[in-house]
């Protein structure tokens, strides 16, 4: 018995994970805006990315993909846009260039049909790497970005998201959570 119902969630977990027909060939772009909390300042922020996915030749439609983003977190003795003002404020405004693979888990859900195109109803996990400038100290310094997230379509996302800079030891380094939207085209 054991062994019947082992081999019946194998091949449950198998159709999740292979449910894909058709590779994605088309480049995707996809823009975000997600508000976020400054965990080491306990503040409150925006954060902005525009997404550039590779086109993807797996039938699981992972992909792999270059991020620019931007993140500003409000100042306490000053306006909220005030952004790389050469000190004048203490607002936290930090750019990003990312590299990253995303991977769809469970693509396509449980109710979609087997025509429905690639990342319609998916969760994905993203791992982003980079590089980040912090404009509160004029430092440079490696970034990291696990996302997870949910495709409703293959136009609009939910994603939460953890977003550090790691500028070494004589400054402070920069730990975010993140949740917003994206819209893809």
């Amino acid at each position: 018995m054991k062994t019947c119902v082992i081999g019946a969630l194998l091949v449950l977990i198998r159709f999740l994970l292979f449910a894909q027909e058709e590779p994605d060939p088309n480049h995707r772009l996809s823009v975000g805006l997600l508000g976020h909390y400054h965990a080491t300042n306990y503040r409150l922020g925006l954060s902005g990315h525009l997404k550039w996915l590779l086109p993807s030749s797996h039938a699981g439609g992972n992909r792999f993909l270059f991020t620019a983003k931007a993140t500003h977190s409000e100042p306490k003795n000053g306006p909220f846009f005030s952004a790389f003002d050469n000190g004048k404020y203490d607002n936290i405004s930090t750019v990003y260039l990312m590299v990253g693979h995303r991977i769809n888990l469970f693509d396509k859900g449980w109710r979609a049909s087997a025509s429905t195109p690639v990342g319609n109803h998916s969760a994905y996990l993203e791992l982003n790497g980079g590089s980040g400038y912090n404009g509160l100290h004029r430092r440079f310094g490696f970034a990291l970005n696990p996302v997870m997230g949910y495709s409703f379509d293959q136009r609009f996302d939910i994603n939460f998201g953890y977003q550090s800079l790691l500028v070494g030891t004589d400054y402070p380094n920069l730990h975010y959570l993140e949740v917003g939207l994206a819209y893809q085209f």
